[in-house]
């Protein structure tokens, strides 16, 4: 009899633990929680609806070079969605990245950078939002275009204890420089 008992009320909270699962997986009030500006009913739209970027975010590495102030700068990964900047192999210098995300919510990615960077804010770019998130030597941009975004992401890499970062301000200047670079040569 308690064996039954006991297999009855599991059952009974295993389907309440769906419910609740199924409920919270289709609620429209995720916007809230990740930040994002746009209105829970509206829809996101098609992947690959949005601009076609070209290589690299349509930014060469001699622009990506002189809007960093980084000298040596060598793309090493430069691919139709993904483009990065090293200054050396070891991964330890300053890094840059462009990435291009078709289909992917734009949200999910914000909702990382909340969970990795000291400040997240809304941004918006020639008329295009976003995010923008930092903390010390690393700023991280992402702007939406439809159901799809792309981000850029600039650190200084690590710093010696006689070498100091560039600011928060002055890193993420340098993000929004190449995001708005991205965003006009967009075709």
């Amino acid at each position: 009899m308690i064996s039954g008992r006991r297999n009855r009320i599991g059952a009974v909270m295993a389907a309440a633990i769906a419910a609740i699962l199924v409920v919270g997986g289709c609620s429209d009030d995720s916007s809230a929680e990740t930040g994002q500006t746009t209105k829970a009913n509206e829809p996101a739209g098609q992947a690959g609806e949005g601009p076609f970027f070209g290589e690299c975010g349509g930014v060469t590495t001699e622009e990506v070079s002189a809007v960093s102030k980084i000298g040596g700068l060598t793309n090493t990964i430069n691919n139709p969605s993904v483009c990065e900047w090293v200054t050396s192999q070891d991964q330890l210098g300053p890094q840059l990245s462009f990435n291009w995300y078709r289909g992917s919510p734009i949200g999910r990615e914000r909702a990382t950078i909340q969970l990795s960077r000291d400040v997240v804010e809304d941004i918006t770019i020639d008329g295009h939002s976003g995010f923008i998130g930092s903390s010390e030597g690393i700023c991280e941009i992402g702007i939406a275009f439809g159901a799809d975004f792309f981000e850029w992401s600039v650190t200084y890499g690590l710093q010696s204890p006689d070498q100091a970062y560039p600011s928060r301000v002055e890193i993420c200047e340098v993000a929004k420089t190449l995001a708005t670079q991205s965003i006009e040569s967009a075709t």
